[in-house]
C-alpha cells in the first residue's frame, strides 16, 4: 500500500477511561474527500478506483461501485440484472466473504492475538478453493468460481471441520456457544486451538448488540439513510440508524433482534459460521436464504444507492453523476459517498466506547473486543499513557 493511500486509510484510537474512548479517523470517508477523489471523473473507472482506495474487501467495495453506478444510469436492461448475473454476483460475494473470514481466521486474528502453541498459518488457507478466487467476468472466471463453490463444502469437512458442514451449522444454530466451545475442544487443527486458547475471556466478556436493521425496512429505509449521506456532513463517519448507534457484522445477520448482551465468543464464532453458512449457500444454483444480500436503488436521475453485505458487515455507496446525459462509457461523478462497517462497528456513541469510557474493560478484554468487532484499519490502545499498536488487516 502506497503511503498517500495509507494516509487516507487513517487509524483507530482507543482511549479507555477517557471522555473520548473511541476515535476513528478515517480521512477516505470524511466529508468532501470522495467528491475531492471522484469528482469529475469517468464513472466507468469508479470499481477500479475504489477497488485501490479500500484495499481491504476490494472485491465487495468493486461489486457495489458498478452496481451504484448501472443503477445511477438507471440501465433496466442491462445483463448485471439478469436473473444469471445475479445469481453469479451472489455467489461470487458469498465466496469473497468466505475467502475474506478465512484469511481472518487463519493470519489475522492468531497474529493480533497470539495462542501459545498455535501461530499464523497460511498453510490451511491456501488449500481453500476460494484462495485463489477468480472475480473477472469472462467465461474462465464463471468456470473457477463454479468448481470453487462445489469444492468448498467438502475441503470444509476434511480440512477445517471434520464433520459435514450442514451438521456443523446446524449444532451453531441450535446452540452457538456451547456447540462452538465443544468444537473447539474436541478438534485438532490450528483454528480450533485459537477458539480454545481465547475460549474463556471472549465467553466473560460482553457487550449490548443493537442490530443494524436497515435492509428490513425495504426501500423506505434505504432512501432515507441516502438522504443522511447526502445532505449531512459526518453521516458517514458517525452514522445512526434510527437515531443510535448499530453493529453490523456475521453476528447480525439475519437477526432483527439479539440478547440485550451478546459475548464476544459468540461474535468471534459467528465469523466461522458464516464461512460455513456461505459455502453452503454458493454450492447452490440460486440465491438462498444465507447467500449475503446484494442490490442497488434508482433514487433519481444519475443519482443510486447499493449495498451488499460482505464480511465485515453492511456495506453501502451513494453516486451522483453530472447532469449532463450520458452512457457509461461517458458518464461523470459528481458526488460519492461510502458507507462501511467500522464506522457502525466503532460509532463514538457505541457499545464499545460506552465499556471503555465507563472503565468496565481491561486492556485485554479491550483489544479482543476491538478484533472482534473487527475494524478494517489498524489501531492504538492508549493505556495508561502508553499506546500499543495492532497492525490492522492490510
Amino acid at each position: 500500500m502506497s503511503s498517500s493511500v495509507a494516509d487516507l486509510a487513517g487509524r483507530l484510537q482507543l482511549r479507555p477511561g477517557s471522555a473520548e474512548p473511541v476515535r476513528c479517523e478515517r480521512p477516505v470517508v470524511a466529508a468532501g474527500m470522495l467528491r475531492k477523489l471522484t469528482q469529475g471523473r469517468r464513472a466507468a473507472l469508479l470499481p477500479d478506483l475504489l477497488g485501490a482506495l479500500f484495499t481491504l474487501c476490494s472485491g465487495a467495495h468493486r461489486l457495489v461501485a458498478r452496481r451504484a453506478v448501472l443503477a445511477a444510469l438507471a440501465e433496466p436492461g442491462d445483463a448485471t440484472t439478469s436473473s444469471a448475473s445475479q445469481a453469479d454476483q451472489s455467489r461470487l460475494l458469498a465466496l469473497l466473504n468466505t475467502r475474506d473470514h478465512l484469511q481472518r481466521l487463519a493470519l489475522d486474528l492468531p497474529g493480533q492475538w497470539p495462542v501459545p502453541g498455535v501461530a499464523a498459518d497460511p498453510s490451511w488457507l491456501r488449500l481453500a478453493p476460494v484462495w485463489t478466487l477468480s472475480t473477472g467476468s469472462d467465461l474462465s472466471a464463471l468456470a473457477s468460481r463454479q468448481v470453487a463453490a462445489e469444492a468448498m463444502p467438502r475441503w470444509l469437512q476434511q480440512h477445517l471441520l471434520g464433520m459435514p458442514p450442514a451438521d456443523w451449522l446446524a449444532g451453531w444454530q441450535a446452540d452457538p456457544e456451547h456447540w462452538l466451545a465443544d468444537w473447539a475442544a474436541g478438534r485438532d487443527h490450528a483454528l480450533a486451538c485459537w477458539y480454545a486458547g481465547v475460549a474463556d475471556l471472549a465467553r466473560a466478556t460482553s457487550l449490548p448488540c443493537h442490530t443494524l436493521g436497515l435492509l428490513a425496512e425495504g426501500d423506505a429505509g434505504l432512501r432515507h439513510l441516502a438522504g443522511q449521506l447526502a445532505h449531512e456532513p459526518g453521516f458517514a463517519q458517525q452514522p445512526v440508524w434510527q437515531g443510535e448507534p448499530a453493529e453490523t457484522g456475521a453476528w447480525t445477520r439475519g437477526q432483527p433482534h439479539v440478547a440485550p448482551d451478546m459475548s464476544l465468543w459468540h461474535r468471534l464464532g459467528a465469523r466461522l459460521a458464516e464461512v460455513v453458512a456461505m459455502s453452503l449457500a454458493a454450492a447452490q444454483e440460486q440465491p438462498c436464504a444465507a447467500s449475503p444480500a446484494i442490490g442497488a436503488l434508482t433514487l433519481a436521475p444519475g443519482q443510486a444507492l447499493a449495498w451488499c453485505e460482505m464480511s465485515r458487515g453492511l456495506l453501502i455507496h451513494w453516486v451522483q453523476l453530472e447532469a449532463a446525459p450520458a452512457n457509461r462509457d461517458t458518464a461523470r461523478v459528481e458526488d460519492y459517498h461510502v458507507l462501511a462497517p467500522t464506522e457502525w462497528n466503532f460509532h463514538p456513541r457505541g457499545a464499545l466506547a460506552q465499556a471503555l469510557r465507563e472503565s468496565r474493560f481491561d486492556a485485554a478484554q479491550t483489544r479482543l473486543a476491538t478484533l472482534a468487532l473487527d475494524p478494517c484499519v489498524a489501531f492504538d490502545l492508549v493505556d495508561g499513557g502508553t499506546a500499543t499498536q495492532d497492525s490492522g488487516h492490510a
